[in-house]
């Protein structure tokens, strides 16, 4: 029988168990939950700020006892609006600040920690603390920060903003070398973060895939679902293809605009909300084969996907996703769709390789490779296979996420 750890998870930017119950489950519940069912304790420190809905939890420190064998403590930061900009550093300093002083007065030392980096600050800072205390720490990084923030300043600027913001690569580089391991969603993103740090390649650097849960929806929910997408003139009928997100800066949809309105006989079906969705919204006002539903739940995510032939994933060509397997990504695998994507590097390769879809560029455009999957019903089906094949190979959830609680039991020392 193993011993029962208490286990320490340090995750930013995402839903909790305290949060309204439709949330979708990301690294923090899913891990914590898989811990809880290998027989051990978790506390689950995160920001007060709520990320997704860009709202506080709670304005001072609050520990919220899920369970027996689950606390989730949160920090209180002052939130911000953007996904990029001053506002967020701010944030990010403040919980940072508000974490130093809570770690002073705490007794308490974990068996192990997982650590999600960014933020920066709050990672350097507990970091330290537990390695000060020898506990061995993974360190999870999901965002190559602080290159994106450079990244978004004119290419004329940049060598500037590496200056400006030397401090937090000085910070990042220490986190990371503090860190017994590293893991990453991705083989690029991994070998960018050695190199960053300075450090080889040790038993405890891995990559953990970015997962989701396969279908859970029944055959009644799934109907009623398409009923609801017949009233928003979305019918099986219709060949079609989706995106689902969050309308933001991180996507291009000029190639989408382009297709949707070279192909009348293809439905783009654009759900989600987002500061850039009237932007997008006015952009397309003119096709009516464009249909933008609002934010839609899993079950009606499923039932679309049985609908269509395919999913978009527009995401720009920066350092962050082409070193990055995104979670739309995932999601088409898990649907068993095709991806059609302008990324290169890893999702590139991942869909050459396997044959689970298209990368459209100057030299084939989307609604080249959309044409493509409407004229050859063999090849969309052999490409629908070949992605759920894929999922269940390297992406399914239980692989990934029993594999990840035996690492930290492995890395705990024994004393």
């Amino acid at each position: 029988m193993k011993n029962s750890l208490t286990i320490w998870i340090f995750q930013t930017g995402e839903p909790l168990q305290c949060d309204k119950k439709n949330a979708r489950p990301m690294r923090a519940i899913n891990l914590s939950n898989k811990l809880i069912d290998s027989g051990h304790r978790v506390i689950l420190w995160s920001s007060s700020f709520y990320h997704q809905e860009k709202k506080n939890r709670s304005r001072q420190y609050k520990i919220h006892n899920i369970s027996d064998n689950l606390e989730i403590r949160l920090i209180p930061s002052c939130g911000y609006k953007k996904h990029i900009g001053i506002g967020r550093l701010v944030d990010h300093a403040q919980l940072a600040w508000n974490l130093r002083a809570l770690l002073k007065s705490e007794k308490d030392i974990p068996d192990v920690a997982f650590i999600g980096y960014p933020p920066i600050e709050a990672s350097a800072i507990m970091g330290r603390w537990l390695k000060n205390r020898g506990v061995p720490i993974m360190l999870d990084v999901k965002d190559l920060w602080p290159s994106i923030f450079v990244e978004a300043f004119p290419v004329v600027f940049r060598p500037f903003a590496r200056v400006l913001f030397h401090p937090y690569f000085y910070l990042a580089k220490r986190v990371m070398r503090d860190a017994d391991g590293i893991s990453t969603m991705s083989e690029g993103f991994l070998s960018w973060c050695l190199s960053f740090a300075g450090k080889c390649q040790s038993k405890n650097d891995r990559v953990v895939r970015l997962t989701t849960l396969d279908s859970e929806a029944n055959s009644n929910e799934l109907e009623f679902s398409e009923l609801w997408w017949k009233e928003r003139n979305v019918k099986r009928d219709n060949p079609k293809v989706f995106f689902i997100g969050t309308f933001s800066t991180a996507f291009n949809f000029d190639q989408i605009y382009i297709a949707a309105k070279s192909m009348n006989n293809c439905q783009f079906i654009l759900c989600g909300h987002g500061p850039c969705l009237n932007e997008i919204r006015k952009l397309m006002s003119d096709l009516p084969n464009v249909i933008f539903p609002g934010w839609i739940d899993r079950i009606q995510m499923e039932s679309l996907a049985k609908m269509s032939i395919a999913t978009l994933a527009p995401y720009k060509n920066v350092k962050n996703f082409t070193l990055n397997i995104p979670n739309k990504i995932v999601d088409s695998l898990m649907l068993g769709l095709p991806i059609l994507s302008p990324l290169k590097g890893e999702v590139a390769a991942l869909i050459k390789s396997n044959k689970v879809g298209y990368t459209y560029n100057d030299n084939i455009s989307l609604s080249d490779c959309i044409q493509s999957l409407l004229n050859n019903d063999k090849l969309q089906k052999k490409m629908s296979e070949n992605a759920k094949k894929l999922y269940d190979e390297e992406f399914e959830f239980d692989k990934v996420y029993d594999s990840l609680v035996d690492h930290l039991e492995g890395m705990v020392i024994k004393k």
